[in-house]
């Protein structure tokens, strides 16, 4: 039995509940990572260190931040990285054999390179807009785990990319995109990752008076920030709450998690173990 949910763990369910069992019960360990993924994780590293630095009493400078990033790229890379081909569909990438999905291994350099830049862009498109960065952080990659209400059945665990406060009880969570797509404002209003982590905010500490939430979407040097009343907070719990005791009534029951076909079938990992896989005509 799950014991700890994140918020991608009910996404993954909502979206298809097939998806959901080979990752979070099944557990099946895909060695292969999204080149997008791949980037995301770089600059936020490079980002994090920047603010760590920061609230070690050092300043670093733009060279020392972006050093940080080509370190991490080559530490970290590794031939299982793939880049996801829009245009094709699953039948053109039948002869990628154990690949799920239309994956390509990423051989091809000048892609590669691309993907490289991409992420030198976001970090000194974002060093410029916030340069000294005197924004009032109290902690990066801050982890919660948290109970949804009194009874302890709902336990939720996420990772904030970072928080601001300026001792007042004046709260900002903040998100790092490294996407194309920006949310609308509608969507961010509606958005549920960074609203949990503001329930799991007012657990930790008593004197909020307001919390922020702040999207940095880096390709677009933009940001979209959005507010939660009580009232959508105690929404969103209940709703996780009913997910989760679905989540649960499955596997009591038969085990069974249908999956949902969709156009995201083409880029799932899971593709290869998919039940749905059979009933596609190639």
């Amino acid at each position: 039995m799950i014991e700890r949910f994140s918020y991608s763990s009910i996404e993954s369910f909502k979206k298809c509940p097939a998806q959901f069992k080979f990752r979070y019960i099944e557990k099946i360990d895909k060695l292969h990572e999204g080149i997008e993924s791949f980037v995301g994780k770089r600059v936020h590293e490079a980002l994090e260190f920047l603010y760590n630095e920061k609230l070690s009493g050092r300043l670093t400078f733009y060279d020392g931040v972006i050093e940080k990033y080509h370190q991490n790229w080559e530490e970290n890379w590794h031939d299982k990285i793939v880049i996801v081909r829009k245009e094709l569909k699953n039948q053109n990438y039948s002869w990628v054999g154990t690949l799920a999905g239309p994956w390509k291994i990423a051989r091809e350099k000048k892609i590669v390179k691309e993907f490289f830049r991409l992420g030198e862009r976001c970090i000194a498109g974002y060093y410029r807009k916030f340069s000294p960065f005197d924004q009032l952080v109290i902690g990066t990659e801050v982890e919660f785990n948290f109970a949804l209400d009194e009874s302890n059945d709902y336990i939720m665990k996420g990772i904030a990319d970072r928080i601001d406060s300026d001792g007042g009880g004046n709260f900002e969570i903040h998100d790092y995109k490294t996407g194309k797509r920006m949310m609308s404002q509608l969507d961010a209003d509606k958005d549920g990752q960074l609203a949990l982590y503001q329930i799991a905010l007012a657990k930790k500490y008593d004197n909020i008076e307001s919390v922020t939430l702040k999207w940095h979407y880096l390709q677009h040097n933009k940001i979209i920030t959005s507010k939660r009343t009580e009232g959508q907070l105690n929404k969103l719990i209940e709703s996780i709450k009913l997910k989760i005791d679905q989540i649960r009534e499955n596997i009591i029951k038969d085990n069974q998690f249908e999956p949902k076909e969709s156009i995201l079938c083409n880029w799932c990992y899971y593709w290869e173990e998919c039940p749905a896989k059979s009933s596609m005509n190639y």
